[in-house]
């Protein structure tokens, strides 16, 4: 995908036979406006480097994780897109110690912020620090980061990835601290787990739902168990280049067997 994205009119050809219109589609959430429920999770395009390309694919929104990418280069390839794609930037906890791991984290967040589109914060043990195992281990965090938005004219969502492993009583002790304190939503892994915060919140909080896709309706599955959104962590086997063209389509026309 990268060598051929440089391809002149690439972009423009995947556009004309794979990016499609469905206005009954169109999201409005956290403030920002959704062509479309499907994205892509950031595992698939961690350095921003292919945003135009999954737009031009029919992908809504894309995650970005920047690792160990110099902070310079994501934003040169944020300010230079050339589609509507929205780009959230994930913001993981890593580090030698959890003080480090918070620096590192801010900095982040303060030196992308006028180029992201939205921010998500992966509390998943697996993403870094394991001492950062419940969500009173991120309060002073997610606090710092609410009380830096306030320093800037333009709001920015601010979702959290919640840990697939968590118990459900964990993840409700998640959700009440989201509404208590101005959390925008939250991805949630696997569509049984989407339905239980979907009825645990009663509909309040925007999920994204997020995982495996093996068919469209799976995809229509999540939607139907109340996620807002849907992020792509793998995409339909051997059909990776119409894998949004035949999701949107299921989801714009659903049928009962679906």
């Amino acid at each position: 995908m990268a060598r051929l994205r440089r391809i002149p009119g690439f972009l423009a050809w995947n556009r004309l036979f794979f990016k499609r219109e469905y206005p009954s589609l169109v999201r409005e959430l956290f403030g920002l406006s959704f062509s479309h429920p499907l994205g892509l999770a950031p595992v698939l395009d961690r350095q921003a480097s292919l945003l135009d390309a999954c737009s031009s694919l029919g992908y809504a929104f894309s995650g970005i994780n920047p690792g160990k990418t110099p902070l310079h280069e994501i934003v040169d390839r944020l300010s230079h897109r050339k589609s509507s794609i929205l780009a959230g930037i994930e913001l993981r906890a890593e580090g030698d110690s959890e003080e480090l791991a918070k620096r590192q984290l801010l900095h982040t967040y303060t030196l992308l912020y006028d180029f992201a589109d939205y921010f998500v914060v992966d509390i998943n043990r697996q993403s870094g620090l394991t001492s950062l195992d419940d969500i009173s281990d991120w309060e002073d965090i997610l606090n710092e980061l609410l009380e830096l938005r306030l320093c800037y004219e333009k709001y920015l969502p601010i979702i959290l990835r919640l840990p697939p492993e968590q118990s459900d009583d964990q993840t409700y002790q998640v959700l009440d601290f989201c509404r208590m304190n101005g959390i925008d939503g939250v991805i949630v892994t696997g569509i049984q787990k989407v339905k239980s915060v979907s009825d645990y919140t009663g509909h309040r909080i925007p999920i994204v739902g997020s995982g495996t896709v093996a068919s469209p309706s799976d995809a229509v599955a999540f939607i139907q168990a109340g996620a807002s959104l849907l992020e792509i962590a793998q995409g339909i086997p051997g059909h990776s280049r119409t894998t949004a063209r035949r999701i949107l389509q299921a989801l714009d026309n659903p049928t009962p067997q679906q």
